[in-house]
């Protein structure tokens, strides 16, 4: 009689344990159906169950301004191509964007990738592309020249296929430009100087180092025509001496506009001339003199 009692006792066990194993099974699946797939996702532009969780659940602002910021510049491509829904908001991510960095990637990023960016990128600010010289070319910034009129800031140090052209229509199509490092981009010469002196009335930092096409009659233009201008650095061009500085020392110069009516003050405060061999000790102590800091900036 106990015998038969302790074997329905193991039925029993056996059979909550089987009982648990279904359950813990179901969960399983449970679990597994709550994952989120974009196969499953989206067919047809409709959710495949009402009851399956998945991402684009949450309103449109939480997509494109907390989680697609955790991506990096160049997973956004690949994620664009999920889907419709995410070609969408990838494009109204890149659009809201203001600030653009990308020196980090440096030769990872490539002229294709940084053209399909600026592309819906229209409202940037600021772009940093020091050190990409893949991307950076001729061709890619006339792109940027003619979507990103809001840029401000550029940068593209170290990039040796930067042009005058393409600086030239950079500056010619966002007026609002008011920095600018184009330190070791050999190929720029005087011809992007002259022209910032007569078009970048907003320009208040330059740094052209290293770039031995600069001479003394583009940096005189530069002192005399960018009024605005407070920081200039031209470290290692070898091209410029005494001469090309003199501009500076005139706290008035010249306003063409005015008929010489008005005088307009020269608002540099830091000069970087480090390296450059036909500048005198005599003319950093003159314009140290006038209150500029020279080789001060960093």
């Amino acid at each position: 009689m106990a015998s038969a009692e302790e074997c329905s006792k193991d039925r029993i066990k056996t059979s909550v344990s089987t009982a648990s194993a279904d359950e813990c099974s179901k969960n399983r699946i449970n679990t597994s159906a709550s994952t989120v797939s974009t196969d499953e996702c989206y067919k047809d532009g409709t959710e495949t169950s009402a009851s399956t969780i998945n991402i684009f659940g949450l309103p449109d602002e939480i997509i494109i301004h907390h989680i697609l910021p955790l991506f990096t510049i160049r997973e956004i491509g690949p994620v664009k191509l999920v889907c419709t829904k995410w070609l969408e908001y990838v494009q109204k991510y890149l659009r809201s964007l203001k600030v653009l960095d990308l020196t980090e990637w440096e030769f990872e990023v490539d002229e294709e990738l940084l053209c399909s960016i600026v592309k819906y990128a229209v409202h940037l600010q600021e772009l940093r592309l020091g050190r990409c010289w893949r991307a950076v070319t001729e061709s890619s910034i006339l792109t940027v020249a003619n979507k990103c009129h809001q840029l401000q800031v550029f940068s593209a140090f170290k990039c040796g296929s930067l042009t005058d052209l393409a600086i030239i229509m950079l500056m010619k199509r966002c007026p609002k430009m008011a920095e600018l490092d184009l330190s070791s981009c050999y190929r720029i010469t005087d011809e992007s100087l002259c022209n910032m002196a007569t078009s970048a009335k907003n320009l208040r930092e330059l740094h052209v180092s290293s770039n031995y096409g600069v001479t003394d009659y583009g940096v005189s233009q530069i002192a005399f025509k960018c009024h605005s201008l407070q920081v200039l650095d031209v470290s290692y061009c070898y091209r410029v001496s005494n001469l090309g500085l003199e501009g500076f020392l005139r706290r008035n110069s010249y306003d063409d506009d005015d008929d010489g009516a008005n005088d307009v003050q020269c608002g540099l405060k830091y000069l970087r001339v480090k390296d450059c061999p036909k500048v005198t000790d005599t003319m950093v102590a003159r314009l140290t003199s006038i209150g500029i800091e020279v080789n001060n900036m960093f």
